[in-house]
């Protein structure tokens, strides 16, 4: 397959992606689930570049379309509906996806040689994130039987249900890297990120600060670290 050819094929599955959003989201889709949609889409978008693509031409996709979201989020606010967490003027919480991946890819292949290293990172914000996040829609629309009801520990199992779903996820996508401790000690930080993110939403009003930057960042950083430190050993 060309790298053209590819590169067509991916950004237009980000498109179905993006469109999904916004059609979940037109029709009254609950709380956060057009945007996990194509945060989900995007995964495999992502999946598809670093296994079809060479590394600078993933890295340059990757950028062009953030440079298309953010020129949506300035002409069109509308066009990322689906994506935005709110209506307010600082929200650009849907530029901060595509711009995490786009750092990963720059960093974990293009400076430090391995594709998997930064797709990893990817993998635990695009689906590890938004299985945690449709969990916690679940468990406060009641949707999860006993797990969301009748006990004093409610508000226990609404923090601990979705971190548990989102780390199952990201101990399944780190056997993509080997050694896989270093990628499940990368998913446990993705996992605590992510927590972290929400503590830090309810310290003050507006924060519109998304957890898709800082889980990527931390688990990149992590498991770049190790992964340097065990090659070097």
């Amino acid at each position: 397959m060309s790298q053209a050819f590819a590169a067509v094929a991916i950004a237009l599955l980000v498109v179905v992606g993006l469109t999904a959003s916004n059609s979940l989201y037109d029709r009254g889709a609950p709380d956060s689930l057009p945007r996990r949609a194509v945060h989900t889409l995007g995964g495999a978008a992502f999946l598809l570049a670093v296994l079809w693509l060479d590394v600078w031409t993933a890295v340059a996709l990757s950028a062009v379309l953030a440079l298309g979201f953010v020129t949506l989020r300035l002409s069109y606010s509308r066009g990322l509906r689906g994506v935005s967490r709110s209506g307010s003027t600082g929200d650009w919480a849907g530029i901060a996806y595509p711009a995490a991946a786009t750092i990963s890819l720059a960093v974990g292949w293009g400076l430090l040689g391995d594709r998997w290293l930064a797709f990893v990172p990817i993998a635990y914000m695009a689906w590890g994130d938004s299985v945690a996040g449709l969990v916690r829609t679940a468990m406060r629309r009641g949707l999860m039987g006993g797990l969301a009801r009748a006990t004093v520990w409610r508000v226990d199992m609404e923090i601990v249900w979705p971190s548990m779903a989102m780390l199952g996820v990201c101990l399944a996508a780190a056997l993509l890297f080997q050694p896989y401790w270093v990628g499940a000690l990368g998913a446990v930080v993705a996992t605590a990120s992510e927590r972290f993110r929400l503590v830090a939403h309810r310290l003050w009003d507006e924060n519109w600060v998304p957890d898709d930057p800082i889980i990527v960042a931390a688990s990149l950083a992590v498991m770049g670290g190790l992964a340097r430190v065990t090659s070097m050993g």
